[in-house]
């Protein structure tokens, strides 16, 4: 687990006590190393219970090609495309989030699938599609804004 952890007890505690000694808590990392985890992985999970207004990590994960298993959520479904660029699970519910996960561990053949289909689906939150898209806005709201002269320093419209 990458990220913050105010007290790495409470979260492995959170874990099952057979489990503990599978899990990693990496702390916060640097941009490069989380490009070496998201490449180290067959598959990325986003177990997230709500509070997600995108999922910028579930899509940086998809921008590295990762096959991502993600808590069926608004946010995760919109960015995976209704589970077409990834398995989506019910949310909160551990043993569909371990089905979905195990199914795409043992299919090679589907994991290069939702790899591609996941980096299509990203390529529209590129920064080149994303910044002419905000300056289309912007030039539709200033071409389209009628323009009020004042003629300076007497208050007056012309």
């Amino acid at each position: 687990m990458a990220g913050p952890a105010a007290d790495a007890e409470q979260v492995l505690y959170r874990v099952p006590a057979d489990l503990r000694d599978r899990v990693v808590l990496l702390g916060q990392v640097s941009e490069d190393d989380k490009v070496r985890v998201l490449h180290s992985v067959d598959v990325f999970c986003s177990p997230n219970t709500g509070g997600e207004s995108f999922g910028i990590v579930t899509a940086e994960a998809m921008a590295a090609g990762v096959p991502v298993v993600a808590s069926d959520i608004d946010a995760f479904r919109q960015v995976l495309k209704g589970g077409e660029a990834g398995e989506l699970f019910t949310t909160g519910d551990a043993r569909d989030l371990a089905r979905a996960a195990g199914r795409l561990l043992d299919d090679p053949a589907r994991r290069a699938e939702l790899s591609a289909a996941a980096l299509a689906a990203v390529a529209q939150y590129d920064w080149s599609v994303v910044a002419r898209d905000v300056l289309r806005v912007y030039e539709t709201v200033m071409l389209g804004r009628t323009r009020v002269a004042v003629v300076q320093g007497t208050g007056e419209f012309p």
